[in-house]
C-alpha cells in the first residue's frame, strides 16, 4: 500500500523561480513531485527510516496536520528563495549551499534565485486563507536579512498573527532588533538551530565556523528572542557523529528550557548520501552497542539498519571532505576512525 503524506497535497513549495502546489520532502528541497502519493525515489529517505522503525519526516507531518483530515487549501508555505549560505557543512552540498558551490568551483544555477517581489507575485496567486505555517529554508535564512526581505511583504495577503513561522538557521548570525520585531508579528515562531556536535566537534562539522561564535549567538538569541518563540536544536545524525551523540545530548541538558520555561527540543533527522547511517559495518554496530547499551539513542537508530557490504564510497568521501576542508576525521573521532578505516 502506498503511504500518503499531508504535504504532498496541501503544501506550496517555492524554490528559486519554480513553484508547485504539491509539497516537497525536507531531504530533497529542489525535487518536484508530479503525483499525490509517495511513490517517488525522492521519498526514499522517509521510506528507509520507516522500514527501520525510525520516525520519518512524513510521519511527523501527518501527526501535526492529521492525514485523515479534509483540508480545503494550502496549509504550509515552504520557501527556499536562494542557496546563499556562509558555511560548507559536512552533511550539506552544492545543491543547498553557495559556499559549497564556491568550494567545488561549481557555478550556481542563476534560475535557483528569485527576488522578493517575484516571490510575492507567485504566492499572491494562491488562496492562503487556510494557511497554518510559513517555513523558510535555504541557504541561510538569516543571512543578509533574507528572512525579512522575502516574507515581510506577505503581510498584505496573510494575517501573520494567525500563522506560525518556522525557519532553520546555522547559528552564525546574531539576532538583531529588526529580526526580533519581525518575529513578534507571528502567532508562533519555531527557530531551529542546526547543530551536529559541540565544542571542537562543531568546528569539524560546520566548516569554517567556530564554536565560540555559535554559542555566543545562541545565548544572545535565548536572551533576546520574543516571547512567541520556541527555539530548538536540529541535529543531523550521520556516520560522522553516531559515536558522539552523547556529547551534544549532555550539552543540551544545560539548555533544556527557555527562560520562560518552554522546552528546547533536540530534534534529530538523518543524513542522506554517502554519510547516511546505512553506511555501517558490523564492527560499528558492535561498538555502538557496547558504548551506549540497548537503551542508548545511537543504538536505537542503527540496531535495525542492515550491514553494508561495501563502505568504501563512504570512506572515500570522508577523506575527500577532510582534504577539502583541511581537517581530520581521525583527530575528530579517533575511535570511530580506527573502526571504519582499520582495513584501509
Amino acid at each position: 500500500m502506498i503511504k500518503k503524506c499531508v504535504l504532498m497535497k496541501h503544501g506550496l513549495n517555492i524554490s528559486g523561480t519554480s513553484n508547485n502546489l504539491i509539497g516537497n520532502c525536507c531531504y530533497t528541497p529542489s525535487t518536484r513531485f508530479n503525483q499525490y502519493e509517495i511513490d517517488s525515489v525522492a521519498c526514499q529517505a522517509c521510506i528507509d527510516q520507516e522500514n527501520n522503525n525510525i520516525k520519518s519526516y512524513r510521519m511527523g507531518v501527518n501527526e501535526k496536520y492529521g492525514i485523515e483530515q479534509s483540508h480545503n487549501g494550502i496549509l504550509v508555505l515552504d520557501i527556499t528563495p536562494n542557496l546563499t549560505c556562509n558555511l560548507a557543512c559536512k552533511i550539506c552540498n552544492e545543491f543547498s549551499s553557495s559556499s559549497w558551490a564556491k568550494l567545488k568551483q561549481i557555478p550556481i544555477n542563476k534560475n535557483y534565485n528569485t527576488s522578493p517581489q517575484n516571490l510575492f507575485d507567485i504566492i499572491k496567486q494562491y488562496d492562503l486563507s487556510h494557511l497554518k505555517e510559513i517555513n523558510m529554508s535555504g541557504g541561510e535564512p538569516l543571512l543578509n536579512n533574507n528572512l525579512i526581505k522575502y516574507i515581510s511583504n506577505l503581510d498584505k495577503i496573510v494575517d501573520f498573527s494567525k500563522v506560525n513561522l518556522r525557519f532553520s538557521n546555522n547559528g552564525t548570525i546574531q539576532l538583531n532588533s529588526k529580526t526580533i520585531n519581525f518575529m513578534s508579528q507571528f502567532k508562533l515562531v519555531q527557530a531551529r538551530f542546526s547543530l551536529d556536535d559541540v565544542y571542537e566537534g562543531h568546528n569539524y562539522h560546520r566548516y569554517p565556523h567556530r564554536w565560540e561564535d555559535w554559542i555566543s549567538n545562541w545565548e544572545t538569541f535565548l536572551e533576546n528572542m520574543p516571547v512567541n518563540t520556541l527555539p530548538s536544536i536540529n541535529r543531523t545524525v550521520s556516520i560522522l557523529n553516531i559515536n558522539r551523540l552523547d556529547e551534544l545530548e549532555n550539552w543540551h541538558k544545560k539548555y533544556s528550557y527557555t527562560k520562560l520555561g518552554d522546552p528546547i527540543e533536540l530534534i534529530d533527522h538523518f543524513a542522506f548520501g554517502d554519510l547516511n547511517i546505512f553506511q555501517i559495518s558490523q564492527d560499528v554496530k558492535d561498538h555502538i552497542l557496547t558504548k551506549f547499551g540497548e537503551e542508548g539513542l545511537a543504538w536505537k537508530y542503527i540496531k535495525n539498519v542492515p550491514i553494508s557490504k561495501d563502505i568504501k564510497q563512504c570512506l572515500d568521501y570522508i577523506t575527500y571532505l577532510d582534504n577539502l576542508h583541511n581537517q581530520s576525521f581521525k583527530e575528530y573521532d579517533p575511535i570511530m576512525y580506527s573502526i571504519l578505516f582499520k582495513n584501509c
